[in-house]
């Protein structure tokens, strides 16, 4: 994920009067002198005799290779499926206390969507998903910070890729690991976060008593939430800085304007895009042939390291802190991470056919060993919505390429002249198609663009197999409502990638069941 919640805020001062005696100083400084001067001032603020004490008993965690990691080692979770779910990515370091991750559906349920239970996975509304017996949803990391005794939670890569699908409405949901989340609405989650957080009618130190008793909160997490006009002072921060983002309406689940946060959130207001240009999540498996090709819809970074590593601090890992190791493990794992199988059955009779037209149509950008295939397709020549491509500028290259921290350093990402090809592995999982999404099917995509469909609905995860990609005119499912998509917004476009779009039906037709095999 992109955007973060930080809520260990560097501004605070060093002590409050409750820390002004000598055990609370004492105390702030042991664990400023193991976390950093951020997480001190956030200890100062709600310090006591007993929760100084308890600090000062507790030596700092062992930091992580020999790193300068602050925040001590961190695990490596096994089975490796477990670290691409939960494995942090360094998020947790300064990220949400647990406890007021589960506190907020119910002080702000009346934010929640309608019908949405506030004790019982509640962020299944904005399209997570929950595995049984777990307290966060894929897509989170954990961390207890000793000394201060709190469990942080912060983002991971799979809460954007990993993904859900029906055979039917009423079709018990399969889940793939590596692809684009269709359900998962960051805009609407962020929008929560920052809504609730920042209104004391709301969350306020009552409210909270109520929800921690219920949740059988104590201790110094229960103290923190308290004394939390740290929290919303950074809360009122990131939330000016997301909202910079230019936007022309809602992304809609599946998609958020990466580049607009990062600037937003990285790089500074002189570097914020000017026009929106919000993409889909792109997918993640079979990593392995994409290592060394351009990666980005825009081909601007040959490196996952540094892809990666970006993703990192962008969702809030201090510089000096991103767990290396543990980012390379997920990566490890999504190399090896094969395409999924198309769960349907495939008409044979027309492969043949398929396979002949995809090599005509498709197979020199998007087969292995194509001519253009891990190209930078010029936009005058794709005609694609060139709003992602617009919005990232040759001083923003040269800022990201300027950053830097412990283990680590940019210096690959680039400023290119379009979209980049690359192989079609699962093309029947990626809908809807193009950088931005704005095709719902693979087979409104084998049409003019006159012909492609002006609005749909994003979010729906049942699939329709005559068209390859997910049922897109349905407005809303019981309590499920789903996102509509108008192509004539700005950076909506459906336009371009009028290949192969003059076809005839049956070839179509043909066409269609060879990819959904790759």
């Amino acid at each position: 994920m992109k955007t973060r919640l930080v809520v260990l805020c560097a501004a605070l001062a060093a002590c409050t009067e409750a820390s002004s005696g000598g055990e609370c100083e004492l105390a702030t400084s042991h664990v400023a002198d193991c976390y950093g001067d951020e997480v001190g001032a956030t200890f100062a603020e709600s310090c006591t005799a007993d929760t100084a004490a308890v600090a000062l008993a507790e030596q700092c965690a062992p930091q992580d290779d020999s790193k300068s990691d602050l925040f001590g080692s961190t695990p490596i979770l096994s089975p490796a499926v477990e670290q691409f779910k939960y494995g942090s990515i360094g998020a947790d370091k300064l990220g949400l206390p647990l406890s007021v991750m589960k506190a907020l559906p119910i002080v702000c349920k009346d934010l929640l969507p309608p019908g949405t239970d506030p004790r019982n996975q509640p962020l299944r509304a904005f399209g997570m998903i929950y595995e049984p017996g777990k307290q966060v949803p894929i897509g989170f990391s954990s961390r207890r910070l000793p000394l201060i005794g709190i469990t942080l939670v912060g983002n991971t890569c799979s809460g954007c890729h990993t993904s859900t699908v029906r055979e039917t409405a009423s079709s018990a949901r399969s889940m793939f690991f590596g692809a684009p989340a269709i359900r998962f609405d960051l805009q609407r989650y962020n929008d929560f976060l920052f809504d609730c957080i920042s209104d004391t009618s709301r969350f306020n130190k009552q409210n909270l008593d109520r929800a921690f008793s219920e949740l059988g909160v104590t201790g110094l997490d229960r103290m923190l939430a308290y004394g939390s006009s740290f929290m919303r002072m950074f809360v009122s921060d990131l939330q000016r800085k997301v909202g910079s983002v230019v936007t022309d309406g809602a992304w809609g689940p599946g998609r958020d304007d990466a580049i607009g946060l990062s600037a937003a959130i990285l790089l500074g207001d002189q570097f914020l895009p000017t026009i929106p240009a919000p993409v889909d999540f792109p997918a993640v498996w079979n990593q392995q042939a994409r290592r060394g090709h351009s990666l980005h819809w825009d081909g601007a970074s040959g490196s996952a390291q540094e892809r990666n590593i970006l993703v990192s601090v962008g969702a809030g890992t201090p510089t000096n802190s991103v767990p290396v190791a543990s980012i390379a493990a997920i990566q490890g794992w999504l190399e090896q991470l094969p395409a999924p199988k198309y769960p349907f059955s495939i008409d044979q009779s027309k492969l043949a056919r398929g396979a002949q037209l995809f090599g005509e149509q498709c197979a020199s950008c998007h087969a292995a060993g194509g001519t253009r295939t891990w190209s930078v397709i010029a936009i005058d020549e794709v005609r694609t919505d060139r709003n992602r491509l617009d919005s990232v500028t040759t001083a923003g290259i040269a800022k990201i390429n300027s950053m830097s921290g412990t283990g680590w350093r940019f210096d690959n990402f680039v400023k290119t002249d379009g979209y980049a090809t690359g192989l079609l592995d699962g093309i029947w999982l990626r809908a809807p198609y193009l950088h931005n999404g704005s095709v719902p099917t693979l087979r409104d995509l084998l049409v003019p663009a006159t012909q492609r469909p002006v609005t749909f609905y994003r979010g729906n995860d049942t699939f329709t197999k005559a068209d390859v990609g997910f049922v897109s005119n349905v407005a809303r499912e019981g309590n499920d409502v789903y996102s509509l998509f108008d192509t004539r917004r700005a950076g909506n476009s459906n336009a371009g990638h009028e290949y192969g779009t003059t076809l005839t039906s049956t070839d179509r037709d043909a066409l269609l069941e060879y990819l959904k095999g790759l």
